[in-house]
């Protein structure tokens, strides 16, 4: 059944695609194997007049998941913010087989068929499979102004159903582009927990363009998808908005140090442009002194997700903001007692605003078997 089904799928050309669909966000595949939408459906796109470039975003595979669901990389969000646009290549998940030649094939019709739309810079990024098929991209078209590569790779079909890591090293070694950038996040456990930085880095230091690496050394960005995080999109966006965005760079290792901007970074990758900003309160009758410290816009990272948290005044009454999305408002009813501000989001999960430590977030999920906590950093610009 699924062979047939990948028979009978449609591959459109490059170009028709982007002709016939206004890159609206959560399409359903119908009959087709590739189709495009936009990233940030929430985010203005510039166009090929106006933008810095193009980002072309490949999604990983997953078996017969639909894969094709999963977002482009939070991180991508800033450069969005700031002057790119991004798209993202979706492929069916039940036509999986042989997708790589095929997809590396499409993604390249696209990249000409931006070029001839007008777009001064092309930058292909991906995830795992999508990352694998960003770098055979440019390994087969010097084309490509800058690569972006999370995790990439893909577990071989044999015995083992191991990562081959010199696959990837291979293309690192001759693959043309005009800046790369690889993420390869620590404990790996989808392709063996192998160190693929230290193995990489001398690969790089001998090609003669400028590159950046975030490798297992960043113990912070952790397992397959620790690239495509919040956290990652916090410590690294302004490093590699900057990367892409810089006229000219050395040939060489950028080095790109955590941090930096990271109270625009947050607004920009959990509001919108053209939403209202929120009125946060920051000195309500009846909250313990204790709590007054705390009050006002903070954000935090919960193990890798970015949350937006402060009690807001929503119509007059008092709710706990508690955001990870910028597309929806998350307030929640709240309650202040015991020194500390309580919510129960919609999946029944809870949160506890305390100022323990100076200022604590406690997310514990609805079963209670998970507790995940943050340290509240004040945000400023409301």
């Amino acid at each position: 059944m699924r062979l047939l089904l990948a028979l009978v799928l449609v591959v459109a050309p490059a170009g028709l695609a982007h002709a016939s669909t206004d890159l609206a966000c959560n399409q359903q595949p119908g009959e087709r194997f590739y189709w495009l939408e936009r990233a940030f459906c929430d985010l203005p796109m510039a166009g090929p007049e106006q933008a810095q470039g193009l980002i072309i975003w490949n999604h990983g595979i997953s078996g017969t998941t639909e894969s094709w669901k999963a977002p482009a990389a939070p991180v991508l969000r800033i450069a969005q913010a700031r002057g790119w646009d991004v798209i993202m290549l979706k492929r069916h998940h039940l036509a999986e087989g042989g997708a790589l030649e095929r997809t590396v094939k499409r993604t390249l019709e696209e990249v000409a068929a931006q070029r001839k739309a007008g777009y001064k810079k092309i930058v292909l990024s991906g995830q795992s499979f999508g990352g694998y098929v960003t770098l055979a991209a440019i390994d087969e078209s010097p084309d490509i102004d800058a690569a972006i590569a999370f995790a990439p790779g893909i577990r071989s079909l044999g015995a083992t159903g191991a990562l081959d890591p010199t696959i990837i090293e291979r293309i690192l070694q001759r693959a043309r582009v005009g800046r790369l950038a690889v993420v390869f996040p620590k404990d790996d456990a989808l392709f063996g927990n192998i160190a693929r930085g230290v193995r990489a880095r001398p690969i790089l230091a001998k090609r003669d363009l400028p590159w950046l690496m975030v490798d297992e050394t960043a113990g912070e960005i952790t397992g397959h998808h620790g690239g495509v995080t919040g956290r990652f999109a916090v410590r690294y966006g302004r490093c590699l908005a900057e990367f892409l965005s810089a006229a000219t760079l050395a040939p060489g290792p950028i080095a790109c140090q955590p941090g930096g901007d990271e109270a625009r970074i947050v607004r920009e990758l959990l509001f919108s442009p053209a939403s209202r900003p929120p009125k946060f309160l920051v000195n309500p009758d009846g909250v313990p002194a204790e709590l007054l410290a705390l009050l006002g816009p903070r954000w935090a990272l919960l193990g890798d997700t970015l949350a937006i948290i402060g009690p807001v005044d929503d119509r007059g009454k008092v709710r706990l903001m508690y955001r990870t999305s910028p597309t929806t408002d998350g307030l929640w009813d709240a309650t202040i007692a015991d020194n500390a501000i309580r919510a129960t989001l919609g999946n029944n999960a809870t949160v506890v605003v305390s100022p323990e430590e100076e200022g604590t977030v406690t997310w514990v999920s609805a079963d209670k078997s998970r507790t995940l906590k943050g340290t509240l950093r004040r945000l400023e610009g409301f």
